[in-house]
């Protein structure tokens, strides 16, 4: 990449280098399937005001590699996700009075969960996304299911120049090789009073975290607000709306629409994230960012050598993309780890890519007694401490910069 890809500018400072990982969204049926491998660095783009301050990957990757069959994510799976679905699609019933003939848009639908919420009286539910293949048998039959990757040209040749009411893309707005585009193909098929709800980590609290399992090959773009406003401004479209919460280890919701949307807005909270904002402007908190996800990773590794040494028994639990990232940025592998508990049926019996360590049930693994558990989605650590289930065992978790 030689330029930002939202605002061009051609200045790029490299901040983070996690090395070169194995694509980490990918699980390889056995030990001698290889996962292609590409480098993780961030840059920033960087300059006066007139550049976006974007951080971004260097490097853009196949999406057919990314997104094909092995592709493990699901929604439902997730009791915490699922809550919080329930929860957008309330927020947008708050904001919109939506009536059966109104169409509503899910960009990236994974297993149809968000689109489950929405009132039976909404006769146009639309989810897109080109995993969808093997997550179809969890959608409504009322849900209408294009398996592929979004355009204003795909979406028009099922729903012609029909505008949608509600427009939602929850976790993958930062996975666009060019989000302007994207934000102006959703502009010209959203009706003029309806919004759309975009949710994806936030920035700033990905380096106040060290939560650098944020970073994988899907993730090319890490926003803040003030770059989400300068995408909408090329798109015209207003933000009416931010809201922060801790989903994927801290997130924010952005509702934008056009101009000539009269519905509610809550401006004085955008403009007041916008100045709070002006700090990111500068290279030092991403120093400081790489910094400390070294001295990070360096206090697990030692954790788990010295357990290791004393002959305890070490697994982890919750084979994902971000805690694949952990795993390979560590380096751990079955010298340290003996296997990985999941709850996804689809991925037992597979590896976790790069380390190549089993993955089994979540039961299996708890029923083999492990002295200490590894919590790979160490953002969810307050229903890990709380849980019943997990009572009785030592945990560790690989990020532990959140607020006990």
């Amino acid at each position: 990449m030689k330029k930002c890809r939202v605002c061009g500018n051609k200045n790029l400072v490299d901040v983070v280098n996690l090395g070169s990982l194995a694509l980490a969204g990918v699980f390889p049926e056995s030990k001698s399937v290889f996962v292609p491998q590409a480098p993780l660095v961030l840059t920033k783009c960087h300059g006066d005001e007139s550049c976006c301050h974007l951080l971004q990957l260097v490097h853009t990757y196949d999406l057919d590699q990314m997104y094909g069959e092995n592709y493990g994510y699901r929604s439902g799976l997730n009791e915490h996700m699922i809550k919080h679905l329930k929860g957008k699609v309330q927020y947008i019933l708050d904001m919109l009075d939506l009536s059966e003939d109104d169409l509503v848009l899910d960009i990236g639908s994974n297993d149809g969960s968000t689109l489950g919420f929405y009132p039976k009286h909404i006769k146009t539910l639309v989810g897109i996304d080109p995993t969808a293949k093997k997550f179809a048998s969890f959608y409504s039959d009322n849900v209408k299911l294009l398996m592929d990757f979004f355009s204003k040209a795909m979406y028009e040749k099922s729903f012609g120049g029909r505008k949608a009411k509600v427009i939602t893309s929850f976790s993958m707005f930062y996975d666009l090789p060019d989000p302007v585009h994207f934000a102006q193909e959703v502009s010209e098929i959203l009706d003029k009073q309806g919004i759309w709800v975009l949710e994806q980590s936030y920035m700033p609290t990905m380096l106040d975290k060290a939560s650098y399992d944020t970073i994988c090959h899907e993730h090319l773009e890490y926003y803040g607000l003030r770059q989400i406003k300068w995408i909408m401004d090329k798109a015209n479209l207003n933000i009416v709306d931010v809201s922060f919460n801790e989903i994927n280890g801290g997130s924010f919701s952005v509702t934008v629409a056009h101009k000539e949307y009269s519905g509610k807005k809550f401006t004085s909270k955008v403009s007041d994230v916008l100045k709070s904002e002006s700090v990111y402007s500068e290279l030092k908190p991403f120093r400081t960012f790489a910094e400390q996800i070294e001295t990070v990773k360096y206090e697990l590794l030692e954790k788990l050598k010295q357990l290791k040494n004393e002959g305890k028994k070490v697994a982890a639990i919750g084979a994902s993309t971000k805690g694949n990232v952990i795993l390979q940025y560590c380096g751990l592998d079955t010298s340290l780890l003996e296997v990985v508990g999941e709850v996804n049926d689809d991925k037992f019996g597979k590896f976790t890519p790069g380390t190549y360590i089993p993955i089994q049930s979540e039961d299996t693994v708890l029923a083999s007694s492990p002295d200490f558990l590894l919590v790979l989605p160490w953002h969810l650590h307050s229903f890990f401490d709380s849980s019943e289930k997990f009572k009785e065992y030592n945990l560790i978790y690989p990020i532990n910069t959140f607020d006990s």
